[in-house]
Order: structure tokens, then C-alpha cells, then sequence
């Protein structure tokens, strides 16, 4: 079987979706090597498409994720100089006619009538709110979704809450709708290595005790509330947690800066910004508590990940969050700041509910693997 697969998300510094791509192709390998599996670029204004083929190594992806480290202006160089290594290697181009399958990683899919389309739509955040959407993807989300909605022969959904959203905005058939909930690598795990956390605590300058927050610096991440719950924690002088916050800077996001400042929690605040992968297990370690008070996720990945951490989650009561974390977080109104900062305060000052939640979390996350996600998703493709 020839599978085309869109290799848009490995090309930029790795987010939910990036780390998504990247786990199930590795499971792809793993799983049916005996497949040829192609990655697809179509970013330049040119209308080039690059079609690499991923051997049994990942040295493809390799290859599309070093683009993300390009300066502006050489990004189109990069992408040049990939496309036409790819033709120097006839053995790693594929035509479309020859495809047996094209798999959109993130809505946008190819549509041709010899060929099966299968689009995974990861949350439909835009049509809640789409005022937390930059104003150049939006138009691109609406149409790229709405194409798939009517043209994908399958639409793979994160949680049956997206399935749910998908139905209500796109109007799709739901019988071409197939939920398969992400997965949790290997990497998450509770780490005893005292010199490991230590190098990484000090890489960061952590303080000893905080709270930790992860999510790009977007509205919808909802990390002004945040923000005004641990002041209000700040207050209480036996709180002496500090609040650290990691992930990339997004957009719309300097009232975010400029209310640390009124709020008077300068000194309480720790930005990380982008945390790399191999280093973002450390550091759910050395929490005391994750907070996720987003206002909508198609799924919620950093939930799962924390629980196989060992740490106790705070995370909101809306979309699919409840789904996926289940009984094992306290779940708070994420518009409500007292909630989410009673929630807080619950966890760090009940040590057997501390326990309690951590022994159920890390036996609920066993559920998630990226090797069931592989397979459900290959099932998929194969699937006529």
C-alpha cells in the first residue's frame, strides 16, 4: 500500500499536532513496515509538492523537522533545496495516480477519485471562538474542513466530543466519522534520576516549589484566569508555591504580560517558554501540581502526560476534558477564578488527596498508547 501523509505539521517547531504526526508515523514503521510511506509539502507559493518516502528509519522526518530551525528569509531555500533532493531520488517520488491512500494529518486532505482520503480534524476551537483564532487561519481551517466534511472518504476525531462538534458545524455523514483518542509516549514517566531532575531544574531555574502551566501563550489557553487564581493564592501567606508557565508565545497574548504586573506576582512567575520534548518530563516531575484550564481542546494531550508523570491535574469541566481525564483530576469551571483556585489549593494542601489522585491517574493513562493510536489509524487507511 502506497500512503501519501501530510508532513505539514514536522516542519515547524512541534506541538500537539507535530507530536501527533510524528508518534503514529513511528508507529506505522513499527506496526506494517512492509507499506511505503510518503510525506507531502505543499508550502511554497510555487505549488511544488515534495513527496520523500520514510524508509524504515525516520531520517525522512528528520529531514522535514530541520526546516523549522531555517531563519527567515532562507525558509523557501530549505524547502527548494528538499524538493529537489527528492528528484534527484526517483525512488522517493510517488504520483498521485500510483497512491492507494492520502492521510490530512490536520484537516486539509487531496481529493482524487482513485485514491481513499482520510482526514483527522483535531477540534473545532474556531467556531467557538474565533476571535482566538489569527486572522489568517481562520479562512483556512473553514475551508479545509468544510471540504473534508464533504469530500473524505473517512474523518478521524480525537474525542467523541470533536465528533460531536463536527457534526454540529460541518453536517458530515457521522458514520464516516471515527474517533480514535491520542496516545501517551514512553517518555512520560515517573523519574527517580535525583542529578537528571536537578540538571534540568537548574537548565530552567526552577523555583523548589511551583505549579506548573503548559500551552502556547494564546487566549484560548485561558491564562489570564489563571493568573488572577494564583494571585489571589499570593495572598494567603502560607501559599509560597510559584506559578510556572511553559510553552511558545502565540498571538494576542500582551495582556497576558501586563496584568503579572498588576496583579503584583512579578516575583511569582516563571516563563520557560518553547520546552523541548526531551526535557518536558522533568519538569512534570518536579511540579507539585498541573493546572489546564483551557477553554476548549479537541483533546488535551498535556492532561495525560502530567498523569503519567505522577502529578496530581486541575483541568477544566468543558469540551473534551472530562473525557479524557475522567475522575482522576478535580475539574473546575474554567470562567470561574475562585474554582480553579480553591482546586489548587485543595490538592496542595490534602496530601491523601494528592495520593489518591496520582494512584488513579497513572492507572487510567495506561489506556492511552500511540501504539493503539498507530493501529486504529492504520485500521482506518486500509480500511475500504
Amino acid at each position: 500500500m502506497n500512503v501519501i501523509i501530510d508532513g505539514f505539521p514536522l516542519m515547524f517547531t512541534k506541538t500537539g499536532i507535530g507530536f501527533y504526526t510524528h508518534n503514529i508515523i513511528k508507529g506505522f514503521l513499527r506496526l506494517a513496515p512492509e507499506h511505503n510511506y510518503y510525506l507531502y509539502d505543499n508550502l511554497t507559493k510555487n505549488g511544488f509538492h515534495t513527496i520523500v518516502k520514510i524508509g524504515r528509519s525516520l531520517s525522512a522526518i528528520d529531514r522535514f523537522s530541520k526546516i523549522e530551525s531555517v531563519p527567515f528569509p532562507y525558509m523557501t531555500i530549505a524547502r527548494l533545496s528538499l524538493y529537489i533532493s527528492s528528484l534527484v531520488s526517483g525512488r522517493n517520488r510517488i504520483k498521485l495516480r500510483d497512491t492507494d491512500v492520502f492521510w490530512g494529518t490536520n484537516c486539509r486532505g487531496i481529493y482524487k477519485k482513485r485514491m481513499k482520503t482520510v482526514v483527522t480534524i483535531h477540534d473545532m476551537s474556531h467556531e467557538y471562538f474565533p476571535e482566538t483564532v489569527h486572522s489568517s487561519v481562520l479562512p483556512y481551517l473553514k475551508r479545509h474542513m468544510k471540504e473534508a466534511a464533504s469530500k473524505a472518504h473517512t474523518i478521524i476525531a480525537d474525542s467523541e466530543n470533536t465528533k460531536g462538534d463536527i457534526i454540529r458545524f460541518l453536517n458530515p455523514d457521522p458514520s464516516k466519522i471515527k474517533v480514535i483518542h491520542l496516545g501517551v509516549a514512553e517518555d512520560f514517566h515517573v523519574i527517580q534520576d535525583a542529578f537528571l531532575l536537578k540538571a534540568i531544574k537548574n537548565k530552567y531555574s526552577l523555583p523548589d516549589n511551583f505549579v506548573f502551566a503548559l500551552g502556547t501563550i494564546q487566549p484560548r489557553k485561558n491564562i489570564p484566569r489563571l493568573l488572577r487564581a494564583f494571585a489571589a493564592l499570593c495572598k494567603k501567606p502560607s501559599f509560597t508555591h510559584w506559578l510556572v508557565i511553559g510553552g511558545a508565545y502565540g498571538w494576542k497574548n500582551k495582556d497576558v504580560y501586563a496584568s503579572i504586573t498588576e496583579l503584583g506576582i512579578t516575583d511569582r512567575i516563571r516563563f520557560t517558554g518553547y520546552i523541548s520534548e526531551n526535557d518536558l518530563p522533568c519538569i512534570y516531575n518536579l511540579a507539585d501540581v498541573f493546572v489546564y484550564p483551557s477553554l476548549y481542546e479537541g483533546f488535551g494531550l498535556p492532561v495525560l502526560e502530567a498523569m503519567a508523570c505522577g502529578v496530581p491535574v486541575v483541568t477544566s469541566n468543558v469540551s473534551s476534558l472530562p473525557e479524557v481525564a475522567g475522575n482522576n483530576a478535580l475539574l473546575v469551571n474554567p470562567a470561574d477564578v475562585e474554582d480553579i483556585a480553591a482546586a489548587i489549593e485543595k490538592i496542595l494542601s490534602d496530601q491523601a488527596l494528592k495520593d489518591s489522585l496520582r494512584n488513579k491517574a497513572m492507572q487510567h493513562v495506561r489506556r492511552f498508547t500511540w501504539q493503539r493510536c498507530a493501529l486504529e489509524t492504520l485500521t482506518e487507511l486500509k480500511g475500504s
